[in-house]
C-alpha cells in the first residue's frame, strides 16, 4: 500500500541525532557536542564541535569518529550526509578502568 505525501524530518532532530551519536564515538557527554545542521537543496551538510575522550591517537580517532557518526546518524535517521566536518575542541580525560563493586 502505498500512501501519497511526503516525510519530511526538521533540522534540529538531525542535530540532536548528530550530538548523540557524536557524543558515543567521541567517548565525551552529549551535553559537550555542538552540531550546526545545514540543508540546502536537498544536500544536508554537518560541522561537529567535540572533546574527544579516547585513548587513541588523536587524529586517526578524529577520521573514525567521523566515518561512524555519519554512517550511526544516516541509519537512524535515513538522511544522507553529503559533508561531514569535525572540529576537536578539546581533550578530556580517558579512563579504561572497570568498576568492580
Amino acid at each position: 500500500m502505498t500512501i501519497p505525501g511526503r516525510v519530511s524530518i526538521e533540522p534540529r532532530a538531525i542535530r540532536a541525532i548528530v550530538e548523540a551519536t557524536a557524543a558515543e564515538a567521541f567517548r565525551t557527554t552529549p551535553k559537550s557536542v555542538r552540531a550546526r545542521v545545514h540543508a540546502d537543496q536537498g544536500r544536508l551538510e554537518v560541522e561537529i564541535a567535540t572533546p574527544y575522550g579516547g585513548a587513541e591517537p588523536l587524529l586517526s580517532a578524529a577520521a573514525a569518529g567521523r566515518e561512524t557518526v555519519t554512517a550511526r546518524s544516516s541509519e537512524i535517521s535515513g538522511a544522507r550526509f553529503d559533508r561531514v566536518r569535525v572540529r576537536i575542541t578539546g581533550l578530556t580525560e580517558h579512563d579504561d578502568r572497570r568498576r568492580v563493586e
